[in-house]
């Protein structure tokens, strides 16, 4: 059977397509806004509008690159990968305020993430160390580089995933978040020592990573997680709002390092296990620890310092069986740290 498919809430990338709108509506009139502070007022009046034009030639020009070979690619990957696979295909991302990352495919399977930027330009192509030349005629002209735009996909996609799943997810996502370059209609092609793999077709793609599939990174139902997490992705002030419920929600009275609840009592709730000062002793004065539970039931531990005293709680916990999760920082609140608790 082939992968399963799934898509994007339309919604918000709908809500996404308006935002990238607006965000070119400024960049366009901050070029403007350049002309008129560099040229005279009656130099100015006569080229805005020609620039303008210029302007919106070239974003239409980059919005239409690679379209037409998206669809024959996720055929060919959607039929060649095995059941246990997810592919999405044109995702929308805003890992940080105003920037966007738009992914042709992402593939979830068993040995972790591909994120696929496909390219259906015509014609031959050389590459060294990401710098990229296409063929015109018998030169070879410079272009802009697709290995380099992978790159910039991978660093944000890293940002978005583990802002959203961090506390969930393996260690080292450099081990399972693999970027790649797919052409899918050029007739010459030779990529050397480039930062990202370059492939030459979706057939030769998918079959590289169907020879991947021993390696098990992502479990199942990761897998499905991590996909529903894509595919329910909304704007970054949206994800920030559903993270803070997520984290920050039911936050019991503060303990302090003493071992006495700010609230008067020492003792848990059902609500929220008893207090952690046992981990808080060790630390400086400085040093505030909470512990509350997600809207999910979830525990978890906050710690509010430096990232080494995080990790000393941290460690703390590890020493008296609690089985933290990996620690993380809060995107939310500057100097804060937080952890789940898996065993109570």
């Amino acid at each position: 059977m082939p992968a399963r498919r799934m898509r994007q809430n339309s919604e918000n990338k709908e809500r996404f397509r308006q935002l990238i709108k607006e965000k070119v509506a400024r960049e366009k009139e901050k070029m403007k806004g350049r002309i008129d502070e560099e040229l005279p007022s009656w130099a100015a009046w006569a080229l805005k509008p020609i620039a303008g034009v210029m302007f919106d030639v070239q974003r239409a020009g980059d919005n239409a690159k690679g379209e037409g070979g998206e669809d024959s690619a996720f055929l060919n990957l959607w039929l060649m990968l095995p059941r246990d696979w997810i592919v999405l295909n044109d995702v929308v991302l805003e890992p940080k305020p105003d920037e966007f990352i738009q992914l042709d495919h992402v593939l979830i399977g068993p040995p972790g993430i591909y994120l696929v930027e496909t390219k259906a330009w015509d014609g031959a192509f050389l590459a060294h160390k990401d710098n990229w030349k296409r063929k015109q005629g018998n030169r070879w002209v410079r272009c802009e580089s697709p290995t380099r735009q992978s790159l910039r996909h991978l660093r944000l996609f890293t940002v978005w995933i583990l802002d959203g799943l961090g506390a969930e997810l393996p260690m080292d996502p450099s081990e399972w978040i693999h970027p790649n370059v797919l052409f899918t209609r050029a007739k010459w092609l030779k990529a050397e020592s480039c930062s990202v793999p370059v492939f030459q077709g979706a057939t030769a793609f998918a079959w590289h990573i169907r020879k991947q599939t021993k390696k098990a990174a992502l479990s199942p139902g990761m897998v499905d997680s991590i996909a529903r997490s894509i595919a329910e992705a909304g704007p970054y002030k949206q994800q920030a709002a559903e993270a803070a419920n997520t984290v920050l929600l039911e936050l019991p009275a503060e303990t302090g390092i003493n071992g006495e609840n700010q609230a008067g009592s020492a003792a848990g709730t059902e609500d929220a296990p008893g207090p952690v000062a046992e981990a808080g002793e060790v630390l400086a004065s400085s040093v505030r620890i909470e512990e509350g539970r997600t809207k999910q039931g979830r525990v978890y531990a906050k710690v509010y310092g430096t990232k080494e005293d995080a990790l000393k709680v941290h460690q703390e916990y590890q020493e008296r069986g609690r089985q933290p999760t990996a620690c993380m920082a809060d995107r939310f609140v500057k100097g804060a740290w937080y952890f789940y608790i898996e065993n109570l």
